[in-house]
């Protein structure tokens, strides 16, 4: 009897492997397809050049709180409270129509299609938590010089959980290389995790 059940179960995990293996491969390609099974695809149209410094950033986006700084909007929702945010950045950022974003007077497809569909795409949104921020008309903090958000070149994610003053990062690691591809840079370099920004040296 013993025998009989050993050969049952021989027989049957052997035409179960090909299925356990079609399943394996066909997962992926199941799971993955999400915003590019919509249309989306990674443009890389338009991108301005990466400044190094004030004077550069100036040249490049013009003075701190103008109105190009936060001409532009989008929605984000924080994966951990299912709080949506309103992040306004510059319009060289973003804006421009695609598949999946609707002309909103913006000239690049940088961060509101491309960064945001590659985290969207590569399934990575649950790990933006809550504290999502752009644009703001301010200075540094605890500093008297502006803040890349003033530009409308900055934003910040997951702020409650990567908080400024942080030597490494618990989420926002995960995405944080889709941002550097694009042109940005991380401020954990600087201890300060929940910061991106569009520029270097400043």
């Amino acid at each position: 009897m013993r025998a009989k059940v050993g050969t049952f179960i021989r027989r049957h995990r052997r035409r179960a492997l090909p299925l356990i293996a079609a399943v394996a491969l066909a997962t992926p390609l199941l799971v993955g397809w999400h915003w590019a099974k919509l249309g989306w695809r990674d443009w890389h149209y338009n991108y301005p050049s990466v400044p190094n410094g004030y004077t550069q950033i100036v040249n490049r986006f013009g003075q701190p709180c103008s109105a190009a700084a936060h001409a532009v909007s989008m929605y984000w929702r924080a994966a951990d409270t299912g709080t949506t945010y309103t992040v306004w950045f510059h319009r060289k950022l973003g804006g421009y129509p695609t598949q999946m974003v609707t002309g909103k007077g913006g000239a690049s497809t940088n961060l509101d299609n491309d960064i945001y569909g590659h985290i969207q795409n590569d399934h990575l949104s649950q790990y933006v938590k809550h504290g999502i921020y752009g644009y703001a008309c301010r200075y540094i903090r605890n500093g008297t010089s502006w803040s890349t958000h003033a530009f409308g070149i900055a934003i910040d994610l997951s702020s409650a959980e990567e908080y400024m003053g942080k030597t490494y990062s618990t989420t926002n690691y995960r995405f944080a290389p889709i941002f550097r591809n694009h042109g940005w840079t991380w401020g954990l370099s600087f201890n300060d995790p929940m910061h991106f920004q569009y520029a270097t040296g400043y």
